[in-house]
């Protein structure tokens, strides 16, 4: 189960299509638009996320999600429904850990690879799904100030499509993929991100333009790998 803090497991049954947990929330909300406690319950529906799989097997969570109205005479909000931080984003129809797996296949393998994998790890995802949560922003939460930027191009079609992929060197993560390899698109991005202080780049000129363009006082670097393979 994804949070044990905050959700309480009521059941589980197997199904033909796999696992199914039914859980619900532990603690009462407060009103997301003026933070208020003093709600009352409104009525209930089933929110289906599709989560990890076990043992090779689907597993799905049946969220048995609360509405509740706000007493606050001077809140605009008149009902809301829970909402699972850390567990799902709103809307979502997978748990978070399910879009950072997809989206770290998709890193690894690509679209049609990763689709084969975890179609094999019980996590059945077609190649567009896979594409879409590498190209998918991180959560706000995940975007802080960077200070060492890496950037590379990555490819859309082999030898044919390449957009730029941009990473915070110290967090070790990919923070953005860009459409396209450009000296301008890749300076636009670096005068929205202010604090840069060195850019590890390829032997590409596209991408020292777009820093001197983008980022002047940033001190650009060649990164290992290049020198390695240019050697």
């Amino acid at each position: 189960m994804p949070n044990a803090d905050l959700l309480v497991l009521e059941g589980i049954d197997e199904t033909e299509e796999g696992v199914v947990l039914r859980v619900r929330s532990k603690e009462t909300p407060q009103c997301p638009a003026c933070s208020s406690s003093d709600v009352s319950y409104h009525s209930t529906y089933l929110r289906h996320l599709r989560d990890l799989a076990w043992q090779g097997r689907p597993v799905r969570i049946q969220f048995k999600t609360r509405r509740f109205r706000c007493l606050n005479p001077q809140c605009p909000r008149q009902i809301f429904a829970e909402s699972l931080p850390g567990i799902a984003a709103p809307r979502a129809r997978e748990t978070d850990r399910v879009t950072q797996t997809l989206r770290l296949v998709g890193y690894l393998l690509g679209g049609r690879p990763g689709s084969r994998l975890l179609e094999r790890l019980g996590m059945k995802a077609s190649r567009d799904t896979v594409l879409r949560r590498v190209k998918k922003r991180s959560a706000p939460e995940t975007a802080t100030k960077v200070r060492v930027l890496g950037v590379d191009d990555w490819a859309w079609r082999k030898h044919q499509e390449y957009g730029t992929m941009l990473m915070d060197l110290e967090q070790r993560r990919v923070i953005d993929l860009l459409p396209v390899r450009s000296a301008a698109s890749f300076a636009d991005w670096l005068r929205q991100h202010s604090g840069l202080e060195i850019i590890a780049r390829d032997r590409c000129g596209l991408y020292a333009e777009g820093g001197h363009e983008g980022a002047p006082s940033a001190v650009q670097v060649t990164d290992r790998y290049s020198v390695e393979r240019a050697l």
